[in-house]
């Protein structure tokens, strides 16, 4: 079972997500996400269990908990596929521009 951790701590490493979590079964992978530029936590990560029943436990059981005085948020992970799809922004011609959509050129005026 895959889980969703957020509102970390910058100070939680992935070892203490596999510690935390190891208290309710057996964590296959551990894993806290940091900014490729600075190197820093992110603030949130994920954790697999190798069984359901322990990951749906180690849920009900630390979402909310106060780690490092901020309470975490806990969830199961939901794959790529199944998130809203993200808002779409409609991009407005910059004044000036020329119109994409046009296909022939205006003759010049000479």
């Amino acid at each position: 079972m895959n889980i969703f951790i957020a509102n970390l701590d910058w100070e939680v490493t992935s070892d203490d997500l596999k510690q935390t979590f190891g208290t309710f079964g057996t964590v296959t992978y551990a894993h806290v996400v940091y900014d490729r530029k600075t190197k820093r936590s992110m603030g949130f990560g994920y954790v697999e269990m190798e069984d359901s029943d322990e990951g749906i436990n180690a849920i009900q059981a630390l979402n909310g908990l106060e780690v490092n005085d901020r309470p975490i948020d806990v969830k199961v992970a939901s794959p790529k596929e199944n998130r809203a799809p993200k808002k779409v922004v409609e991009e407005k011609p910059k004044p000036g521009s020329r119109d994409k959509e046009r296909t022939t050129r205006r003759p010049r005026k000479d």
